[in-house]
């Protein structure tokens, strides 16, 4: 086999294995998005790719103060939860049945909050956020 027969065949099975997809931006959009990427180490398309799947799996990254404040949060949150299970252990020992299940429903509650302020903070986060200041007719907002 020649090495011109090996690349055709080469494109022909990497055609049928990978999609390619061209997208359009407005100016200040692109800078955006390549101020992102530049933050992150990335190139344009590599970043957004990552955004696109991400998306798509439900994932959304809160800024890193932000990230770091929420994992307290949550840490704290599951500190709560042991606490109660502690208490319901004593109080099965003692005879006396607290309310479980009330507790738990409000301790679920929290962590619902909690991951629907980060999926919040990580929208406002979002590189159209970070264009500049210019609205969507791309004016000085």
């Amino acid at each position: 086999m020649t090495r011109t027969d090996y690349q055709k065949d080469y494109r022909q099975s990497y055609k049928a294995q990978a999609k390619r997809v061209n997208l359009t931006f407005a100016l200040p959009e692109h800078r955006a998005l390549a101020r992102s990427a530049k933050a992150q180490g990335m190139p344009v398309a590599a970043y957004v790719k990552r955004l696109a799947l991400d998306a798509q799996a439900g994932r959304q990254d809160a800024p890193a103060e932000l990230q770091a404040q929420l994992d307290e949060l949550d840490r704290v949150i599951r500190t709560i939860a042991n606490n109660v299970n502690q208490m319901a252990r004593h109080s099965h020992r003692i005879g006396h049945v607290l309310d479980e299940q009330e507790v738990f429903l409000h301790i679920h509650a929290l962590q619902t909050g909690l991951k629907n302020a980060i999926a919040r903070a990580a929208a406002a986060a979002t590189p159209a956020a970070e264009d500049g200041g210019e609205n969507s007719d791309g004016q000085p907002g």
